[in-house]
C-alpha cells in the first residue's frame, strides 16, 4: 500500500496511451482520473453485474432469528469485526439477533477470538460457500434480515449487488465505492470509523425501518458484456492516426 502511488505513476505512460480506461464505479474512475491526471472523457464506467435475479424459487426467510450477514473475504479491511463488536449492543434491543460472517481468509482466527472476548461467540457464525456455487450463496443470503458491508474500501462490491437483487436491506460504510449506493438511494450508510454503539444504532434502524429500494434495473453480467462490446466497437471504428 505504501508504494501504490509510485506504482500508478510508473504505469501512467502505458495507461495514458489507452483509448479507454474502464472502471467498475464512478469512484474508481474519478480516483484514477485524479491520480493519473488524465481527461475525464478517457474513462468509462461499467458496473459489475449480478446473476441472482435468475433464482426465483428461493426458500422463504425464517422468522425465528434475525440474521445479520457480513459477506466478503476475511481480511481486516473488510470490516467484519465491526459487526461483531456492535453485536452486544444490537442484542440489547434485538435479543434474537445473530451475526453470520460468510467468507474465507487469514483474519478468521482474529474474528473468532474477538467474538469470544466480546461475549457473543455463541451468536456469531463464521462459514463459507464455494465461490462458484451461486445457487447456494443465493439460498443462504436469502435468509438475511440485513446485509452489512463495513469495509474501509470497496470499488463496486459484489455482496451489495447480490443483496439488492434479493430485495434485502443493506448497511455500508460511507466510503469509496460504497458511498455511491447510498447516494443513489439503494442502501443506508454509517460513517467510517463509527463506534460499535453507532453501528448498532444504524443496524437497528435498518432492521426496524428497512430501506428496500423499489425494483430497479440493477446491472447484469449480460449488460456488462454488451456495454464492453460497445466500447470495443467504438474504439475499432476510430480513425487510425497516420
Amino acid at each position: 500500500n505504501r508504494i501504490r502511488g509510485i506504482q500508478w505513476r510508473s504505469l501512467r505512460p502505458l495507461l495514458a496511451g489507452a483509448k479507454k480506461l474502464i472502471g467498475v464505479s464512478r469512484y474508481e474512475a474519478e480516483y484514477f482520473r485524479d491520480t493519473l491526471h488524465l481527461p475525464e472523457e478517457q474513462f468509462a464506467v461499467i458496473p459489475n453485474g449480478c446473476t441472482f435475479s435468475h433464482f426465483s424459487d428461493l426458500p422463504p426467510r425464517s422468522t425465528n432469528e434475525t440474521l445479520i450477514f457480513s459477506v466478503g473475504r476475511l481480511e481486516q479491511y473488510k470490516g467484519h469485526q465491526h459487526l461483531i463488536e456492535a453485536l452486544p449492543y444490537i442484542r440489547q434491543q434485538c435479543p434474537n439477533a445473530r451475526a453470520v460472517v460468510l467468507g474465507t481468509g487469514p483474519y478468521e482466527a482474529d474474528l473468532q477470538a474477538l467474538a469470544y472476548r466480546t461475549g457473543v461467540a455463541e451468536y456469531v457464525e463464521i462459514s463459507s460457500i464455494p465461490p462458484g456455487n451461486r445457487r447456494a450463496m443465493a439460498e443462504r443470503l436469502s435468509q438475511a434480515s440485513l446485509v452489512v458491508l463495513l469495509s474501509d474500501y470497496e470499488s463496486h462490491p459484489q455482496a451489495v449487488m447480490e443483496a439488492l437483487t434479493l430485495k434485502l436491506p443493506v448497511l455500508v460504510t460511507d466510503t469509496s465505492g460504497l458511498r455511491e449506493f447510498a447516494e443513489d438511494g439503494y442502501v443506508r450508510s454509517v460513517p467510517l470509523h463509527s463506534t460499535p454503539s453507532q453501528i448498532a444504532n444504524a443496524v437497528l434502524h435498518q432492521l426496524h425501518d428497512p430501506l428496500i429500494p423499489p425494483s430497479v434495473g440493477l446491472p447484469t453480467w449480460e449488460g456488462y458484456m454488451e456495454r464492453l462490446l460497445d466500447i470495443y466497437g467504438e474504439i475499432v471504428r476510430l480513425p487510425v492516426a497516420v
